[in-house]
């Protein structure tokens, strides 16, 4: 039976670590965290609600692939992948320990809009303030009357 998959969105609680097993393979260890944010109605403020803390393990061309992209602390990566249970003795209690670990089959640096107050996207598909329908922002040669490509408008560049 083949062990699940898993995909998550979560932060490096470290730069990865990479090191290379005696035949040469390269392994990438990661600690990542994630949580889910709540509104406090009393605060109208953001707050930390649940959190998940997991380990992934990455081998040969991926663990690779992880080393080459400079991942850093902080940084949020998107992880997919198998879940297994590690299990051991802890050595000073004799209590039986287990863990959930992610074998890495993929990874790669979440892309995701930055956070504005103004709550989300534009009519215009623009993150950030909503614009009057009809208005182009600043500096947009493309808004600046008529329809370039269109009639005897030339493109801006």
């Amino acid at each position: 039976m083949a062990l699940p998959s898993i995909t998550v969105t979560a932060r490096l609680v470290d730069a990865p670590e990479i090191r290379y097993s005696q035949s040469g393979t390269a392994i990438a260890k990661l600690r990542l965290v994630s949580n889910s944010r709540k509104l406090n109605k009393d605060t109208q403020q953001w707050e930390d609600a649940d959190v998940w803390w997991g380990r992934g393990t990455a081998f040969a061309r991926t663990a690779e692939a992880i080393a080459e992209a400079g991942l850093q602390k902080g940084d949020l990566v998107t992880v997919r992948g198998d879940v297994k249970t590690d299990q051991w003795e802890d050595q000073q209690s004799g209590a039986k320990r287990s863990a959930d670990e992610v074998i890495v089959r993929d990874i790669g640096r979440a892309l995701t809009p930055p956070r504005q107050q103004s709550g989300g996207y534009a009519a215009n598909g623009s993150f950030g303030q909503p614009q009057q329908q009809g208005s182009a922002p600043a500096g947009d040669p493309w808004g600046q009357g008529g329809r370039p490509g269109f009639g005897d408008d030339a493109p801006p560049f």
